[in-house]
């Protein structure tokens, strides 16, 4: 993307709290942010290693929502988005819905992270 692209909550909102619109390898998140002094800054957390210790990993990420490509990320916000209006154009099977009692697919995570 061009530019950042920043939506500060408009209500009880005394330290500017907001969502970033992030794209990373042609892959787009929601991002947990906060603009202070007209910068941006992304929120990030430890999260929690996948051994079942509940341990943080050595290495922050920032704290986001995995959208997908562009074409797909369109897809997901106009899902949601419809659900909030109360629509009923759009279905409750997501892509990928597991079955109730199957277990969900292991996540696509990257050990290595590039920053």
């Amino acid at each position: 993307m061009d530019k950042e692209t920043f939506y500060e909550y408009q209500t009880n909102n005394a330290y500017g709290d907001g969502i970033l619109l992030d794209e990373f390898r042609n892959e787009f998140s929601l991002v947990a942010a906060k603009r202070k002094d007209g910068k941006t800054y992304m929120e990030w957390v430890f999260p929690q290693k996948r051994d079942g210790s509940k341990q943080p990993i050595d290495k922050s990420l920032p704290w986001k929502i995995k959208l997908g490509p562009k074409d797909e990320a369109i897809n997901v916000l106009r899902f949601f988005l419809a659900k909030l209006e109360g629509s009923t154009a759009y279905t409750d099977d997501v892509p990928g819905d597991v079955p109730i009692g199957e277990p969900p697919p292991e996540p696509p995570y990257e050990d290595d992270v590039p920053f």
